[in-house]
């Protein structure tokens, strides 16, 4: 409540009513979605705009997050004769891959003594969402890095996984489902090593040119043979709300759209008619700003399909904000925070491929 004194004179709030305006405030911003207005050097959030809202695969616990894949068949098959003797043999086909939750928090504070907690009305809203966005700014910003980058080695239990755990590199000269091991991961992604099961890998291939005769070609092959579809129908371990997409860098996309110029004879006045248009099989070839400091890949191009790739919540902790509590030793600071818990899943390899150079 906002009270009138002699004169005229607005009085502030009482220190009593100052966190419930906060509180209140900070939920019709998070119902409004106000932190999109973002101040950052990053021009594009691509994973966190793809993924984040409304995409998550929710989970139910806070235990491992689990998935099985199937990754042979029985070889029973063959022909018989009449009054035949049968043959008999157990072949395990299946694997089991699991996860561990990880956490992200973020935080803002205040004093209860800032003037515009004492100007009140929509002084309060404005300082407020002046904090709610710095805290949302540095948590988005987190979460794209950490969404194309990995932990360093596996006894990192607190970094979430991200593309660069999932989608990997093989060896000079391979090309095919020859995604290795991520470095410092000897078990394997979600615990299965591709050394032991072939067919728990991603496709790769290297590149030397973003030209039709390499990269292109190359992009291509890879297209055709990430399209598997299984001869049976069942159910599976689909993850994700939305489709493929394909990923680079500023320099290999920038020469993608000079390729798309010489091959449009009409281009007209515009220097740059291209830029932003340039699509691979229907679909559109994204610039992931991110992508530019990683150093898990050279020049990718990661082509991802997001029913199997996408990030996993623990249901009810995908965006919790507590009220305004007191930062110990300090009576008049409020402290509000923003917990996390969340990993990247894929429950199918042979969906996604990298292409990068040698």
């Amino acid at each position: 409540m906002i009270a009138i004194g002699e004169g005229g004179t607005t009085l502030g709030l009482q220190y009593s009513e100052i966190d419930d305006a906060v509180n209140t405030t900070q939920q019709n911003l998070v119902k409004r979605g106000a932190f999109v207005d973002m101040q950052t050097d990053l021009t594009d959030h691509v994973l966190v705009r793809e993924l984040w809202k409304g995409r998550q695969k929710k989970f139910v616990g806070g235990n491992d997050w689990r998935f099985d894949a199937q990754i042979d068949h029985n070889y029973s098959a063959g022909p018989v004769e009449l009054y035949g003797t049968d043959g008999t043999s157990l072949t395990d086909t299946m694997i089991n891959g699991k996860i561990s939750p990880r956490h992200i928090g973020a935080h803002y504070i205040y004093d209860q003594r800032e003037p515009d907690f004492q100007r009140g009305g929509l002084a309060i809203v404005d300082y407020v969402k002046t904090k709610y966005v710095g805290m949302m700014v540095s948590f988005f910003e987190y979460l794209e890095a950490a969404g194309w980058s990995k932990p360093t080695t596996d006894a990192d239990t607190l970094t979430p996984f991200g593309v660069a755990y999932w989608v990997t590199p093989g060896t000079d000269g391979q090309e095919g489902f020859y995604g290795l091991n991520p470095s410092g991961f000897s078990s394997g992604r979600a615990g299965i090593s591709s050394s032991t099961y072939a067919r728990w890998a991603n496709w790769y291939a290297d590149y030397d040119a973003v030209e039709k005769q390499d990269l292109i070609r190359k992009m291509r092959t890879a297209h055709r043979n990430i399209q598997f579809r299984s001869v049976v129908s069942h159910a599976e371990p689909v993850v994700g709300g939305m489709r493929n997409g394909i990923y680079t860098v500023d320099s290999v996309i920038g020469l993608m759209e000079e390729l798309l110029e010489n091959q449009n004879m009409n281009l007209g006045n515009d220097l740059a008619s291209k830029d932003g248009r340039t699509l691979f099989k229907s679909t559109p070839v994204t610039y992931a700003p991110k992508l530019d400091a990683n150093t898990d890949y050279t020049d990718p191009v990661l082509m991802l399909d997001w029913k199997w790739l996408t990030f996993g919540v623990l249901a009810g902790w995908e965006d919790e904000l507590t009220p305004p509590y007191m930062v110990p030793n300090k009576h008049l600071v409020r402290r509000v925070d923003k917990d996390v818990t969340v990993n990247m899943l894929c429950t199918n390899l042979r969906k996604q491929a990298l292409m990068s150079k040698t």
